[in-house]
């Protein structure tokens, strides 16, 4: 992975450039970062010639973005696509509490206690809703479940293990798209790979799971 600084609309700009063997040039956002992965050998003149047509997008896409959780006093915290306020009040008890529209959180250590509460929070809805797909779903014993700080993905499945891991930045999704990450893994019990007979298996659970792939995609691990 390189970095590069472009100009566009007049204003200074860092992109991040990966080089693959891949046949076409792709630019996306990610986490407000232009991101563009494009032929070995590609000309960095032949990249930027694409950002510049595509200004106006990105700077677009740029602006409109807002970080998930912003780890602060008076800060936003999405959970379940809903904008909490965070609220410090340090009495030194290393815990958090929904209430209304915040998340009070009653320790200093504010990003250590925020992780470890959301942490909690998506374990026991992942938990909840495995046991609601084994019993009417799957016939599976109970995997393990692990929720972990995954970059470039949203879950994986060691079925030789029964054990599932789970993306920790799922706790800022609609619970909708969480369920199909839930399905998904699942599923590679049955398929172990990305098979049309995979698909066929979440297909049979998610009628709708193209629209959850597509929103996925827009949102990023």
């Amino acid at each position: 992975m390189e970095k590069h600084q472009i100009i566009l609309d007049d204003q200074l700009y860092t992109y991040e450039l990966h080089l693959k063997k891949i046949k076409s040039i792709y630019i996306k956002v990610i986490d407000g970062q232009i991101v563009v992965s494009a032929p070995l050998y590609t000309s960095i003149h032949s990249i930027e010639e694409l950002l510049i047509q595509y200004q106006d997008k990105l700077i677009d896409k740029v602006c409109q973005y807002k970080p998930n959780i912003e780890y602060r006093d008076e800060g936003i915290v999405k959970i379940y696509n809903h904008d909490y306020i965070i609220k410090l009040r340090d009495i030194n008890q290393k815990k958090c509490v929904l209430h209304d529209h915040y998340l009070y959180v009653y320790h200093h250590s504010l990003e250590n206690v925020i992780d470890i509460f959301l942490k909690k929070l998506l374990l026991d809805y992942i938990e909840e809703r495995i046991i609601y797909y084994l019993t009417y779903h799957f016939d599976l014993d109970m995997p393990r479940i692990e929720i972990k700080h995954y970059k470039g993905r949203w879950g994986s499945c060691f079925y030789k293990e029964n054990k599932v891991t789970f993306n920790l930045s799922l706790v800022h999704l609609e619970k909708d798209l969480i369920d199909y990450v839930i399905v998904h893994e699942l599923c590679h019990f049955l398929q172990a790979n990305h098979s049309r007979y995979f698909y066929n298996e979440i297909e049979k659970r998610i009628p709708n799971y193209k629209e959850c792939i597509r929103r996925l995609k827009e949102v990023h691990p």
